[in-house]
C-alpha cells in the first residue's frame, strides 16, 4: 500500500472530512487553510479563505452546495462549494471548537456549534453549545451554558437530530436533548480527555478515542460500551468501516491514529506511536499497522467507500492510503 503524500498545508491538520458521495474530501488546519481534495489522486481542486486563524472543524452538506467551517478567530463561515464565494459569516463569540450540519438529506438547514469560554472588552462568553438555523439567515435556536460547567471539545448529532452528543476533556461524554438543551444522559467513558468520536451512518454506532490509550464502541439506542480497544498510545481519531454491516463481504474494522507528543516521547521514553492502527470490531484484537506520519496523527477517516482511508498529523501533511487487493482477499482480514 503506497499512500500519497500531500503537503497542503503549513501547520497541524485539524480535520478531514468526506463529501456524502466520497469523491472528494475536505481538510482544514491550524495554518487557516481549507481545502477541497480528490480521493482517488490527491489533487487540490480549490480553497475557501476567509478565517484569520486556526480552522478546527469543517462540514459540508450532503447536496454539495455549503461548506461551513469554524475556527479560533471566533467566526462561523458558509461556503459556497463551486464558487468558494462566502454565503454568510458570523462572530460566534469564544474559540469555535467543532461544527457539524444536521443529518436530514432534504432539510440541513440548521449546524450546532460549540466554543471555549472568552472574555473581551470586558465581555464574558461562557463555554457554550448551540444550535443555529442557516436559512434565509443564521438565527440562534438554542444554548446550553448553564448546565455545561466543563468545556465541550466536539458536538455533533445523534440519530434523527433529536439529541446531540458532546465529549470533554475531563473524559466525559453528555447526550442532549436537541429540542431543549436538556441533560438526557452523562457517561464517565474515559480515564482521561476525550478527543473524538464518530458515527456509523445511521448514527447507531460510535467510537470513542482518549488520551487514556483507550478506543471504546458504543451502542447508542441506549448508549452502551459494548466493546473496547486497548492501545499502547494516546489516541486522536477512529473510524468505523462503512463496509461493517456490508452484506457480501463484511470488514468489521476500526481504524485508529495518535501518538505522544515529541516532548513526552522525550520525558518518558517511549516511542512516538504515529502510525494507524487497524481493529478487528468484534474481537477486539489489532490486525495491523501502516506506518506514515512524523508526529501525533490528529484525524483519520474511512472512505466513504471503505476501500481505503486518509490521516492528518500535526507534522501537517495529508496521507491518503488506498487499499490493496489483500485487504479484500485475504483471511487475516476478514
Amino acid at each position: 500500500m503506497r499512500p500519497l503524500l500531500l503537503q497542503v498545508h503549513s501547520r497541524p491538520i485539524t480535520q478531514v472530512k468526506f463529501v456524502y458521495d466520497g469523491d472528494l474530501f475536505i481538510t482544514c488546519g491550524k495554518d487557516g487553510v481549507v481545502n477541497l481534495i480528490r480521493t482517488d489522486s490527491g489533487e487540490r481542486i480549490g480553497t475557501y479563505d476567509g478565517h484569520q486563524g486556526a480552522v478546527y472543524a469543517v462540514d459540508i452538506t450532503f447536496d454539495m452546495q455549503t461548506i461551513v467551517t469554524c475556527g479560533a478567530d471566533s467566526k462561523v463561515i458558509f461556503f459556497d462549494v463551486q464558487t468558494g464565494d462566502i454565503k454568510d459569516e458570523h462572530d460566534h463569540g469564544g474559540i469555535v471548537k467543532f461544527v457539524e450540519w444536521n443529518q436530514q438529506p432534504m432539510n440541513q438547514d440548521r449546524i450546532v456549534t460549540c466554543n471555549d469560554k472568552f472574555t473581551s472588552g470586558g465581555i464574558k462568553i461562557p463555554n457554550r453549545i448551540m444550535i443555529w438555523k442557516f436559512y434565509p439567515t443564521l438565527e440562534k435556536v438554542l444554548c446550553i451554558d448553564d448546565d455545561l460547567p466543563m468545556k465541550a471539545t466536539k458536538v455533533k448529532w445523534g440519530a434523527f437530530d433529536e439529541t446531540l452528543v458532546s465529549i470533554h476533556e475531563e473524559g466525559t461524554i453528555v447526550i442532549w436533548d436537541a429540542e431543549d438543551g436538556s441533560k438526557i444522559k452523562e457517561i464517565d467513558a474515559h480515564n482521561g480527555p476525550v478527543t473524538s468520536m464518530n458515527f456509523t451512518e445511521d448514527r447507531m454506532l460510535m467510537v470513542s478515542t482518549s488520551r487514556d490509550m483507550v478506543c471504546k464502541l458504543w451502542a447508542m439506542d441506549d448508549v452502551e460500551c459494548i466493546k473496547v480497544y486497548k492501545t499502547d498510545r494516546p489516541l486522536n481519531d477512529a473510524s468505523i468501516s462503512p463496509l461493517h454491516n456490508n452484506p457480501k463481504d463484511p470488514k468489521m474494522h476500526v481504524i485508529m491514529g495518535g501518538g505522544q507528543d515529541a516532548k513526552d516521547v522525550t520525558t518518558t521514553g517511549g516511542k512516538g506511536g504515529f502510525e494507524a492502527s487497524l481493529w478487528h470490531m468484534v474481537y477486539e484484537e489489532e490486525l495491523g499497522q501502516i506506518k506514515g506520519h512524523f508526529g501525533p496523527m490528529n484525524t483519520i477517516q474511512f472512505f466513504a467507500d471503505g476501500r481505503g482511508f486518509v490521516t492528518g498529523g500535526e507534522d501537517g501533511y495529508i496521507r491518503i492510503h488506498h487499499f490493496d487487493q489483500d485487504y479484500f482477499t485475504s483471511k487475516k482480514f476478514e
